[in-house]
């Protein structure tokens, strides 16, 4: 079974554990772990993601899924439950970094060249691997379901 869950502090070690398998060298560890999401599936720890949030923007990065469980969704299923709290916390864009571009485009992500984004996701961050910056606005994208 699938859950997507707040971290824990039981979570860390394995938190540490992905970024050092993922992550090149540098990433910050965050002191602010509100938003940040665990995957589990059958109990075991797969996956794990970010955002923060700041007025109406929102910075995602440090999603990632382990090796062994990658191309079942479980990225996709993070990225959305991470996108769905900053769009219930009225936030209008969301900027990503470090993550795979082909995922963030099929995300409905596009590439950035906003440097004052890329400062801000640095700062948040640390050194995230390719610092590109894509961005996605939130208008709209949760689209409603259209009852019959």
């Amino acid at each position: 079974m699938l859950q997507i869950r707040k971290i824990k502090p039981d979570d860390i070690g394995f938190v540490t554990d992905l970024a050092a398998e993922r992550l090149k060298a540098g990433g910050k560890v965050l002191s602010n772990i509100e938003n940040f999401l665990i995957c589990d599936v059958d109990s075991v720890s797969c996956g794990c993601g970010c955002i923060v949030l700041s007025g109406d923007k929102g910075y995602i990065s440090w999603l990632m899924v382990k090796e062994a469980y990658k191309r079942q969704k479980l990225g996709s299923a993070i990225a959305k439950a991470l996108l769905n709290i900053a769009d219930l916390k009225g936030v209008k864009e969301v900027y990503a970094t470090g993550i795979c571009e082909e995922f963030l485009t099929a995300m409905g992500f596009n590439k950035e060249n906003n440097k004052a984004e890329i400062n801000i996701l640095y700062e948040i961050f640390g050194e995230a691997g390719d610092m590109s910056c894509y961005k996605v606005v939130l208008e709209g994208y949760f689209k409603p379901c259209s009852q019959k």
